[in-house]
């Protein structure tokens, strides 16, 4: 593989969406720790490699099974595909044998943790789970993006397993304040995939995805999203008074939260006929997240 190529395939990886990804990977460690689980680096680094490699496989095989609708959508830096195999097909075998090998990978490494730490079936299977979420959400026979299940898959595999897996490397197990927090998470994770599906909506349609935007329209997807960051705001203020995940102060979760509320409620004056407009709430929405997710990392470091 050339330079070029080599180029390409970065490009490809749209290392952008790992970013949260490693924030909330490492809440549920972070959570783990505070609940008493040792601070082991190597577990943390070896459960990464398990995740991460999952998570990447994503980037590829989107772009692999999404290429034919990738060719009348527009590409931005959080929609419409990398735009990689529109203009080099050349490269889609190894994009899809590419997810594949990731997928191998993260499993490998997971039998080899598991061998070292017996954490047992539960863990494989959740691992297994989020590989099988992420492959396919745009595979066929499934087709989760295509068939009206994407937010779903994406809001348990982003609001659940990514902190789970966190948690259950660090812990060998889960507790009851990993589940807690995981329903605020869930919300933004509804909150995440709405935001992305705001500028492809005709393009969705025309390709035969079937979503909550493609079916309703962009404005009951704002009124959704403005509903999800409210409702996680709900949900940390339930767990602020009812002290379920003590000695963090869920006070400070319900401050950090006004951020993502914020950006979703501004989403009102978003004209959802303007590209521009689409593409700037988009990106206003992703900074707020990725703020409310490092912030929440910071404070839980200051507590592990």
């Amino acid at each position: 593989m050339d330079l070029e190529h080599f180029k390409l395939v970065l490009k490809l990886a749209r290392f952008r969406f790992l970013l949260p990804g490693i924030l909330i990977y490492s809440l549920g460690a972070l959570l783990a720790i505070i609940d008493g689980a040792k601070a082991d680096p190597l577990k943390f680094l070896l459960g990464y490699g398990i995740f991460g490699t999952a998570h990447l496989s994503v980037s590829f095989s989107n772009d692999y099974f999404d290429r034919k609708a990738d060719i009348i959508a527009k590409q931005t830096p959080f929609s419409g595909g990398s735009g990689v195999l529109v203009q080099h097909p050349e490269l889609s075998r190894f994009a899809v044998k590419f997810a594949i090998a990731l997928i191998a990978v993260s499993i490998a490494v997971a039998v080899l943790f598991d061998s070292i730490y017996a954490y047992g079936p539960f863990f494989l299977g959740l691992v297994v789970l989020g590989a099988l979420l992420g492959w396919f959400y745009t595979a066929p026979p499934i087709k989760l993006a295509y068939r009206g299940l994407g937010e779903i898959s994406t809001v348990i595999a982003t609001g659940l397993i990514m902190p789970a897996m966190g948690y259950f490397v660090m812990a060998g197990g889960i507790d009851i304040s990993m589940v807690a927090l995981s329903f605020p998470l869930m919300c933004y994770a509804l909150f995440f995939i709405i935001s992305v599906e705001l500028p492809d909506v005709d393009v969705d349609r025309l390709a035969g995805k079937r979503n909550l935007l493609t079916h309703n329209g962009r404005k009951a997807g704002i009124a959704l999203s403005i509903a999800a960051t409210l409702a996680a705001t709900i949900l940390f203020i339930i767990l602020a008074s009812l002290g379920t995940l003590k000695p963090v102060d869920m006070w400070l979760f319900v401050l950090f939260s006004f951020v993502p509320l914020a950006a979703a409620i501004l989403s009102l004056r978003m004209s959802p006929l303007e590209g521009w407009s689409i593409l700037r709430q988009l990106k206003l929405n992703f900074s707020a997240l990725m703020i409310i997710l490092t912030a929440a990392v910071i404070y839980l470091a200051t507590l592990a």
